[in-house]
Order: structure tokens, then sequence, then C-alpha cells
């Protein structure tokens, strides 16, 4: 059973095929994303590694990182948002395993690499949850992290946004980053977790991929050995 409260589970579920692909930073964006985090992962992890992307929505990055040959677990608290996901990759000719679950609750692993975009500020206890996303990857695992100032983002969509707050009325007092979070605050967290070689990789991008929402940020990390 999810702990999330069923108004934002059902928010997302609807999201899923209510034009959440469509969003500048999604599917428009995927060539840009698919650029920078192939090579990445294979310098970090290697060709062929085991990846957990975590809170996977739509499987944005786990498509990009399964058609890089890598083996890709999808985990999402939403269905709705794994129907699609699954559909997608089928469609894209991708074996990708998709698992209903908590982002703060990651399968056991061992994972060369967890990948998470958009997602810490949904979480009840994001510290906790990265220390478990440690405790998935394997000595000197890579972690990668994007986020950003997303309580400042505007969706452009008067009737979405309406549903949001809605949505989320009742659970961002119980979120401490429903306003987002920056660089700094992320690499604090992965710092109490226990990870080392701490970076902030959003000069990789050129331009943020979400034109929409400031204080976008990139962060890698490794599990100590």
């Amino acid at each position: 059973m999810s702990s999330a409260p069923h108004a934002v589970v059902s928010y997302w579920n609807d999201r899923a095929r209510n034009g959440y692909d469509g969003q500048p930073g999604q599917d428009p964006a995927r060539d840009r994303w698919a650029r920078r985090l192939e090579p990445l992962l294979l310098d970090t992890v290697g060709a062929g590694a085991r990846v957990l992307d975590i809170g996977c929505g739509t499987g944005f990055l786990a498509r990009i990182l399964a058609a890089a040959g890598h083996a890709v677990t999808g985990q999402d608290v939403s269905p709705g948002m794994l129907e699609v996901a699954a559909e997608r990759g089928q469609d894209e000719g991708l074996a990708v395993e998709w698992r209903v679950g908590e982002a703060g609750e990651p399968p056991a692993g061992p994972f060369d690499a967890v990948v998470t975009r958009n997602v810490l500020w949904t979480l009840p206890d994001p510290a906790q949850a990265v220390a478990r996303w440690r405790r998935a990857l394997r000595p000197g695992g890579l972690l990668l992290i994007s986020d950003g100032r997303w309580g400042r983002a505007a969706i452009g969509d008067d009737a979405v946004e309406q549903r949001f707050s809605d949505s989320y009325a009742g659970a961002s007092a119980a979120l401490p980053l429903s306003a987002g979070l920056d660089f700094g605050a992320c690499a604090a967290l992965a710092d109490d977790a226990g990870f080392v070689d701490v970076a902030d990789r959003t000069s990789l991008f050129d331009r943020a991929p979400y034109p929409s929402a400031p204080g976008f940020f990139l962060l890698t990390a490794r599990a100590p050995r």
C-alpha cells in the first residue's frame, strides 16, 4: 500500500495521460538529456549497468538509459504513470522492469546507479530516502539527482495548476521540500547520507531544460567503497 495521500497519487495518475509528456522539460527535451546522460553513465559506471530510476514517472530517464543498453528498473508511486511508461517502453522496444513503490522504499539492489529527477520535493522524509538510495547502490555506485525550485514553477495551464493546488493542499505541510531545493541543499542531503565525491554537473546543460522553473541543477555523488 502507498503511504502517499490518495489525492496526490490520483493527481499524478491523471496527469500521466493529460499533457504530462508534452511539457517542455519532458519528451521535447529527450535528445538533450540523452546526449548528456549517456556519456556520463558510461564514464562513471560503464556499459550495461544496472540502473534504478526512482520516481520514474512516465519513464523519461528509464527509457533513455535502457535505449543506451543499461538494465533499468523504473519505480513510481503512481500506477497511472507506470502504465504510460510501460506503453512507451513497449513501443520503443525496450526491456524495463516497472515497479509500483514509494521513492523512499527502493528495491534492494545492488544497483550500479540510482537516478532520480524532480522527486525529492515530493517526499515527506527526503533525508531518509537519500540514505536508502545509498544502501541500494553497490560500493562506488553512482547517485544522480536532478531537481529545482518547483514551488516557483508555472505549469502553464490554469486548470492543471488548480488541480495541483487542490491535490497538494493537505500534503504540502508534511513535505519539507515542497517549495523545491537548490544544489546546496541537495549536496547536504547527500553528504549526510554518507555519499562521497559530491559534484555539481549542472553545467552539462547550456540552458535549463525546464523554462518555467528556476533553480535547475544536476548533482552526482558516489557511494563509499
